[in-house]
């Protein structure tokens, strides 16, 4: 039987006979579906005239169901309670988390809350502490870039940057080689807003901007703590980026994302920090710009089918991967981005578009999804 037990109000999720008047069995279904179809969110938005609930499967919007108002805001104030936030304020946004198991693994579900002119919109982020999903070799990277990741985390210090936007697998990314990299004999540490995986033998740490512990304070206090491995969940300013490349140069291998849509707009925004040049060149190792698209169900190929239902079937990586050699280096020194841009054309360097059509002659996805995700 498919069960879900809740760590605060302890309560067995389960399938049971839809009904609108039931407000627990409602959500217990709509969790359920989201975990079966492997969904990343759940949307609940108030209309006009309805409430709308849908999910995002496959990095795209299904509509679940729509409800009435009444129900609705029934809804909303159990998922409130559920994450222990304020049910009387409905004005400012509001964040929270819920935990629970399903199929005896750990279930994480981030519940935001942001005021809309027809009443609140919930957004329930699903996030499954499923370690075996942490595995580089199947996210979709392509041979050649996955063995050219694996010797790069291996050195004492570095820089590795994974950039793209939300949504594009970034972090399951970096999780992935934190996987690899996660032994007795290093110490990691990430920082995190939120944290989404719970890692074994990997000190994770949670950022509380209400306390003014943000990831350049926690940053600083991490360097005194003898670590190998640093991960930063985002680079957002010039404090934490000059300290993660310090960093990087003494000792520490360092691993952040941004968010930019491929690997040359990382070094334009890194340059908007007005960062030192010498010790960007020098402290930068890889850049990798990543993409989720759509794979072609392999059961029905296309056509539509009863597990897939619209021709695709999960999603996968494209990525695109700047490795920072000596002569790159020297383009960074002298802020010379037309020149670096012609030197990779000139070596070959695959784009995040070249990179998703192989895929298309593969079979693995289609002219349009990449059209629509990598042409930028």
């Amino acid at each position: 039987m498919n069960e879900i037990y809740f760590q605060r109000e302890i309560f067995e999720i389960k399938e049971e006979e839809r009904t609108q008047e039931n407000v627990i069995s409602f959500l217990k279904n709509l969790i359920l579906y989201g975990l079966k179809q492997d969904a990343s969110d759940i949307h609940i938005e108030f209309l006009e005239k309805k409430v709308r609930v849908r999910v995002r499967i496959d990095g795209v919007l299904v509509v679940y169901q729509n409800i009435d108002k009444e129900f609705g805001i029934r809804l909303i104030t159990k998922i409130k309670l559920m994450s222990e936030l304020d049910i009387g304020e409905k004005r400012l946004p509001q964040d929270g988390r819920f935990k629970g198991k399903f199929l005896n693994n750990t279930v994480d579900f981030r519940v935001s809350f942001i005021p809309t002119i027809f009443g609140e919109k919930c957004v329930i982020r699903i996030l499954r502490n499923d370690i075996k999903k942490l595995d580089i070799y199947k996210l979709g990277f392509s041979d050649e870039n996955i063995d050219i990741l694996k010797k790069i985390i291996q050195k004492k210090s570095g820089f590795l940057i994974i950039c793209g936007p939300t949504g594009s697998g970034k972090t399951t990314t970096l999780y992935s080689l934190i996987n690899l990299l996660n032994s007795e004999t290093r110490n990691i540490v990430s920082i995190e807003d939120p944290i989404e995986y719970q890692l074994d033998g990997i000190n994770q740490i949670q950022c509380k901007k209400e306390i003014g512990l943000d990831f350049s304070q926690i940053l600083r206090g991490v360097l005194r703590q003898d670590p190998d491995v640093i991960f930063i969940g985002e680079i957002r300013d010039k404090e934490t980026a000059e300290i993660a490349l310090m960093a990087s140069l003494t000792g520490h291998f360092v691993m952040s994302t941004l968010h930019t849509k491929n690997a040359i707009s990382v070094l334009d925004r890194l340059f908007s920090f007005k960062l030192d040049r010498y010790i960007l060149s020098e402290a930068l190792t890889t850049i990798v710009s990543q993409r989720l698209v759509r794979k072609i169900c392999i059961f029905c190929k296309g056509e539509g089918c009863n597990r897939c239902g619209n021709g695709f079937l999960g999603r996968e990586v494209v990525e695109e991967l700047l490795y920072i050699d000596d002569k790159i280096r020297f383009y960074i020194l002298n802020d010379n981005i037309e020149g670096l841009k012609l030197y990779l054309k000139e070596n070959g360097f695959k784009n995040l578009s070249e990179r998703g059509y192989e895929k298309v002659d593969k079979g693995v996805t289609t002219k349009n999804e990449i059209i629509e995700e990598c042409e930028l």
